[in-house]
């Protein structure tokens, strides 16, 4: 059976506009991020979507209760669809550099410079974090268990940014830059992803 899945990033916070690591801290939407996801339902509701799942962190489940709100359909949570665990970066601003020597790297700083390669490396993990590929594993695995077992032709799923590179990595599109309340429609032919 065909379905059709639109999975959307959740809407802007204040460490969006900080550009602080967030990973699973639980930081809620700003006044902007909830505006967006008001745009983001009156979208998404043209759509017969039967159900929306989510990411339990508070700014997935703000963003999702307004698709939900606007379908009239019930949120299911899945943890995850968690954001990567970012370990002791989250709640930082994070800076790559070729001479991180010269900087202090110190949790207790508002910013933390790393070697640009350590950062970009898909397998490194962050001290009491998770890896890039441990993440995108966790996402993929999750949205295959959901289309396999979810009732509904359509579906919409909330969550973010990290989550969302990992599944649209299984369509060629890992690399895609998404943005607060960008939303991507996939469809399922009962084997495999395909975009559209």
């Amino acid at each position: 059976m065909t379905k059709t899945i639109y999975i959307f990033r959740h809407g802007q916070t204040d460490y969006n506009v900080a550009r602080r690591v967030m990973g699973q801290l639980d930081i809620p939407l700003n006044d902007a991020g909830r505006a967006q996801a008001a745009e983001l339902a009156n979208k998404l509701a043209k759509f017969a979507i039967g159900a929306v799942y989510s990411s339990p962190l508070a700014r997935a489940m703000e963003t999702a209760q307004a698709v939900a709100d606007k379908t009239g359909v019930p949120i299911t949570t899945d943890v995850r669809l968690m954001e990567r665990n970012n370990g002791k970066l989250q709640g930082h601003i994070v800076h790559g550099t070729e001479n991180p020597d010269e900087y202090q790297m110190d949790y207790n700083q508002l910013e933390l410079f790393f070697p640009a390669a350590q950062l970009n490396d898909n397998d490194w993990r962050p001290d009491g974090g998770e890896s890039r590929t441990e993440c995108w594993a966790r996402g993929q695995a999750a949205i295959m268990d959901i289309v396999r077992n979810t009732p509904y032709d359509t579906i919409a799923v909330s969550t973010h940014s990290g989550i969302m590179r990992g599944i649209l990595d299984l369509v060629d599109m890992g690399n895609t830059r998404i943005g607060n309340c960008d939303y991507v429609k996939l469809n399922w032919d009962g084997e495999k992803f395909l975009h559209q």
